[in-house]
């Protein structure tokens, strides 16, 4: 066999492969995206609801923390916007396992899976599409934090780690709503699913309180939680305040935390295609 002629050709498969799975993630990218912005009542919930947990709930609740030492020296709006940006990121993850589910249902997802793109492009690019809705809403939920008062204390380079760490936060949420959406048969049960996992995300955690004001058996099972390291992590890069925890380890439980929703969602979504295809 010419191996001179082997290796170009090996070479310029690959390159269709990948070109075919970029391809394949934009398209669906642009349908999430497009879907969401000409659905009313998807963009305006996606919009009101982190406003209305920053006026509403951030003023009010700021008027009864008074102590600067309870909130790291940084006031409560802004002790409260990192948490508020993940609630935005938990609602984006959950919204793209149901977008998923409803295809499946539906059918939609049978015919994206004989489409000439790659399996995977099919699960890359309803998680990339969840990473921009992440994305934009936490940078709103930062904008009405700074229009209420917070101050930002962040050069660019500790911005991009906190735009990485909610990303990775955000990626790890999105697969395992991903693969929830790949084991459950009705709209109904996997909403009850998320809701189960989605509010103690929030409340069993630093978003609205500091870890030492909670009872020791909230405080212990807050450290089991990666909405904990990610708030802590984004309010010491965003805003300055002391890192409870710490940075890097902060850091490592979200990478670690991303990684096993990919891992887990990457094979839940192989089993829903294989019982797909066959």
């Amino acid at each position: 066999m010419d191996t001179s002629l082997e290796s170009p050709a090996r070479a310029a498969l690959a390159a269709n492969a990948w070109q075919a799975f970029a391809r394949g993630v934009a398209v669906l990218w642009r349908r999430q995206l497009r879907g969401m912005l000409s659905s009313p009542s998807e963009l305006g919930g996606a919009l009101a609801m982190p406003i209305l947990w920053m006026v509403l709930f951030g003023l009010c609740m700021g008027q009864t923390v008074t102590d600067p030492a309870r909130t790291g020296g940084i006031g409560y709006i802004a002790f409260i916007t990192p948490g508020v940006m993940l609630l935005s990121a938990l609602t984006a993850a959950a919204m793209a396992g149901a977008t998923l589910l409803l295809d499946r249902l539906s059918g939609a997802l049978k015919l994206y899976l004989i489409a000439p793109i790659p399996h995977a492009a099919v699960l890359a690019g309803l998680l990339s599409s969840a990473l921009t809705k992440a994305v934009g809403q936490g940078a709103l939920v930062l904008l009405m934090g700074l229009l209420l008062g917070a101050r930002l204390a962040t050069a660019a380079p500790d911005l991009l780690l906190a735009l990485a760490l909610l990303c990775a936060f955000t990626a790890g949420f999105a697969g395992l709503a991903a693969a929830f959406a790949g084991r459950v048969r009705t709209m109904e049960g996997y909403h009850g699913l998320i809701m189960l996992l989605n509010l103690p995300m929030l409340f069993i955690s630093n978003a609205l309180y500091p870890l030492d004001a909670m009872p020791p058996v909230i405080r212990t099972l807050a450290y089991f939680n990666p909405t904990t390291y990610a708030i802590d992590a984004l309010r010491h890069l965003l805003f300055g305040a002391p890192a409870a925890i710490g940075l890097l380890p902060d850091s490592g439980a979200l990478l670690a935390f991303a990684t096993l929703g990919m891992v887990y969602s990457r094979r839940r979504f192989a089993r829903t295609v294989r019982q797909l295809t066959t």
